[in-house]
């Protein structure tokens, strides 16, 4: 029977101690995470597991800004001063030449025999003519050239600021001086434009 005792008491007391040393670390667990807590956590059905979706990052430039530090573009606009340059010296000149031509016939129309009046006149008046034609066409000209010299600056600045905007992880960019999108994610957009030819109520013509 006193064995019996001992062996409860004995029992008892390394449960107290047990306990005794336990308390600390579950004083510390409880002052984060409440008893309630545990079990309203525990009740809670756990989430779908979903991919997250991909950043979307938007970007902007002025093209105006890069285009006006760029040396290609600056070289572009010093090779058009040149060419209007010749041309105009070379307009000045034929319209120099009609003036003196024009003198000489406003002071000799009155000896010319009639036949020289007449091929005077018509020299003048072809003179004119060209004159005109060829101002006309200094403007295509000059319009085609800086046209031509401007699609390569604006290439080589597109393809700066696609791999800007790569290199970031840029979806979109936007150009606030022109408006326009100068880069794009392959496939980012939904094209709507059958969508909304058909709440116009007319129909598509194909291509």
């Amino acid at each position: 029977m006193k064995a019996y005792n001992y062996y409860r008491a004995f029992s008892f007391a390394c449960l107290l101690c047990l306990i005794s040393m336990g308390q600390p670390l579950m004083a510390q667990s409880t002052d984060s995470v409440s008893v309630d807590s545990i079990h309203q956590t525990a009740n809670q059905p756990v989430p779908e597991t979903r991919p997250r979706p991909m950043a979307f990052i938007i970007g902007k430039i002025s093209s105006k800004t890069i285009l006006q530090n760029m040396p290609q573009y600056k070289a572009m606009q010093n090779s058009m001063k040149a060419l209007k340059a010749q041309y105009e010296a070379e307009a000045k000149k034929s319209e120099e030449d009609f003036q003196r031509k024009f003198e000489e016939f406003m002071h000799g129309q009155k000896d010319f025999p009639k036949t020289i009046l007449e091929k005077r006149q018509n020299e003048l008046q072809n003179m004119l003519e060209a004159n005109a034609d060829f101002r006309i066409k200094v403007q295509s000209l000059l319009a085609e050239a800086e046209k031509s010299l401007l699609a390569d600056v604006m290439a080589e600045m597109s393809d700066a600021v696609t791999s800007a905007a790569q290199a970031r992880g840029i979806s979109i960019v936007f150009d606030i001086d022109g408006g326009s999108i100068p880069y794009m994610v392959s496939g980012l957009a939904v094209d709507l434009t059958s969508a909304v030819i058909q709440l116009l109520g007319v129909e598509e013509e194909v291509e």
